[in-house]
């Protein structure tokens, strides 16, 4: 069992006063759903990036990196680069190494789902 933070300690304590209460409503903080554009983003990303950055089925020689919790770190998987939500737009416009160039297939809107959705991964 994994142990739990003193943020979702907190939300689990207001949200069952809440239930004794009668009172429940949404928290800011404490819900896990994704919203519009993290829904759109997730769905993007599992038609765009999902084959090659989480399971690589295709085989590719060097595996691309697993982007769970990109922006948590403060730095991207190559450790030099500072995870920032232009970085990221950059490399998925003009691609890297071996990530191809999205320009052109993918809409900024999308891009901006896909980055919205990476910082909920």
């Amino acid at each position: 069992m994994r142990a739990t933070s003193q943020s979702e300690r907190s939300c689990l304590t207001i949200v069952s006063s809440m239930l004794l209460l009668g009172s429940v409503s949404t928290l800011p903080g404490c819900s896990k759903a994704l919203n519009a554009s993290e829904q759109r983003g997730k769905a993007l990303y599992s038609f765009n990036c999902y084959e090659c950055h989480e399971e690589n089925q295709l085989g590719l020689l060097k595996t691309p990196p697993k982007l769970h919790r990109l922006f948590s770190h403060h730095y991207l998987p190559d450790g030099t680069t500072v995870a920032t939500d232009e970085y990221v737009r950059q490399v998925i416009v003009y691609g890297k190494r071996t990530m191809p160039a999205f320009n052109g297939r993918l809409t900024s809107d999308q891009i901006d789902d896909i980055i919205a959705y990476l910082h909920r991964k």
